[in-house]
């Protein structure tokens, strides 16, 4: 590819050298760098990628694209000054691959809580409709394409481990045009508010832009809510002139985000207490599953006057009142595709969204002594949910198992602690992902406001926590364990250790089991 194609459309101030030369490949990684290649870098948050353009002549670079001179170039080497290295980043990479998005139907999702399970659902609605579908996110990101392995003959399902809800530029475009030319239509996003500020997205266009909520939650990184809120709203930014807008009519964001969007008109709304396009009413909560009925009333803004159902009765395995918001956000989805009413039964009723709400030892007809919850739930707000629900199918007591992420926002961890405190009648507080900070330290800071006679114990080990509050459990209790989820890992001081509170606690009940299945010696 010559250099003039890879720069199209990011905003060039100066270029010395060759201005059109051919391009082998593109990165943002020096250490990647092959002879003929473009290196692309920026001031980041810790480093400054400037510092790498010496290395990356080294290994081969032909072509610098930084945001700044730092020192004079060789005359075989071509430099290009832009004013944003993100942004740059992001649209050669759509370049290098060809622009795949531009052959695809982008749904993105955003929102402090409830993207997996949106994502996960919408999918489910989609796929019973008949649809070729991709989901990109945090659990992972899967479609059915050609295996390489098999020289392109054999398809198959390509699961890819997910370093970042939002992918790296370069990664997300690859995939892009993997999942286009697998002739997949449908690709379904969760968009993080950090993918969203650092311009991993930008030059995409969404056909349909989903806003679940909006809560505290990666202060540490953006500052103010006022901050978290610009970077949310840079997705309906990127939405087309003919795309379609679904808002949680019940969060006070929604406003915000309708006038921001004012000129639009393509709006459709979901709720439970106010007034919306597609509305839910008569929920039953129980430990096996959540049922409601959902209303639909004509949207003539997305074509839908006549709408394709008037009411239907939905039934999910996710648990908990704040699931039937992911469920009528994905049905709204559902419906600006024109999805039948079986096929949104269906999707429904078959999702599993792996680490939400999900019950480790599930029900059997016979009903267990005590139900096992694992969530992801690591907000005040995603705590509070998780734990609501939990209280609302509980027959006997609720045990909380939680910890905080280290080097994250630390004014969550309080009100954390007193969201647990205040809902569970016994909290096990422990270590989640400390990174580099100390567990104890963490922890200190989760209970430094707690009354004296709350009711709660500090375990920092987690497989220890979890063990406690399993063989603390009696019948009709719920444990609920919340804030790692799907995670197979815990990170500790830049490490990643194998971890799964699914297989922690699953194997802590076959323990049990086992030994309540001993004769007693007397």
């Amino acid at each position: 590819m010559r250099l003039q194609n890879l720069l199209d459309g990011i905003e060039i101030t100066e270029v010395t050298g060759d201005r059109n030369p051919e391009i082998k490949g593109v990165v943002s990684d020096h250490r990647k760098v092959k002879p003929g290649y473009a290196f692309v870098c920026y001031q980041g948050l810790n480093v400054d990628g400037h510092s790498f353009i010496d290395g990356a002549i080294q290994n081969g670079a032909i072509a610098i694209i930084s945001e700044k001179r730092t020192s004079e170039l060789p005359n075989d080497v071509t430099g290009v000054i832009t004013s944003n290295g993100r942004k740059a980043q992001a649209l050669s990479a759509a370049n290098w691959h060809g622009n795949p998005a531009k052959r695809l139907k982008l749904t993105g999702i955003t929102g402090t809580n409830g993207k997996t399970s949106t994502a996960h659902l919408t999918d489910g609605i989609l796929k019973a409709q008949g649809l070729k579908t991709a989901v990109l996110g945090t659990v992972g990101h899967t479609f059915d394409a050609k295996d390489p392995t098999s020289n392109g003959n054999c398809p198959s399902k390509i699961e890819i481990p997910a370093l970042l809800t939002t992918p790296d530029a370069f990664e997300l475009h690859a995939m892009l045009k993997q999942i286009a030319d697998a002739g997949i239509e449908h690709v379904i996003m969760e968009t993080s508010s950090q993918g969203l500020a650092q311009h991993r997205l930008t030059g995409l266009t969404y056909d349909t832009a989903v806003f679940t909520n909006l809560t505290q939650d990666h202060l540490d990184y953006h500052g103010t809510m006022e901050n978290y809120l610009a970077a949310k709203l840079m997705l309906f930014e990127q939405l087309s002139p003919q795309g379609v807008a679904i808002l949680n009519a019940d969060s006070p964001t929604t406003a915000c985000i309708v006038k921001h969007i004012a000129s639009h008109g393509n709006i459709l709304t979901y709720g439970i207490k106010k007034e919306a396009d597609l509305k839910a009413q008569d929920v039953e909560i129980s430990l096996k599953q959540l049922a409601f009925t959902t209303v639909a009333k004509g949207n003539s803004n997305i074509n839908t006057s006549t709408p394709l159902f008037q009411e239907i009765e939905a039934k999910i395995h996710l648990l908990g009142a704040y699931n039937v918001y992911n469920a009528l956000a994905a049905i709204g989805v559902g419906l600006r595709y024109k999805c039948s009413a079986a096929a949104i039964r269906k999707g429904l009723a078959t999702t599993v969204v792996p680490g939400r709400f999900e019950r480790v030892n599930p029900p059997s007809e016979q009903d267990e002594d005590f139900a096992v919850i694992v969530d992801y739930a690591h907000t005040p707000d995603g705590l509070e949910n998780v734990l609501t629900a939990a209280r609302g199918v509980a027959e006997g007591r609720l045990i909380s198992v939680f910890g905080c992420g280290g080097d994250r926002d630390r004014g969550k961890r309080p009100k954390m602690g007193a969201i647990s405190t205040q809902l569970a009648d016994v909290s096990v507080i422990t270590s989640d992902n400390p990174r580099t900070e100390s567990p104890d330290e963490i922890i200190s800071e989760i209970v430094s406001n707690l009354p004296h006679d709350a009711a709660y114990l500090c375990i920092p080990e987690r497989r220890e926590a979890i063990r406690h509050a399993i063989m603390d459990a009696h019948p009709g209790d719920v444990v609920v364990i919340a804030g790692k989820g799907h995670e197979n890992y815990q990170e500790i001081r830049g490490e990643r250790f194998p971890f799964d509170d699914r297989e922690v606690a699953s194997k802590i009940l076959q323990q049990l089991l086992v030994q309540s299945q001993q004769p007693v010696v007397r």
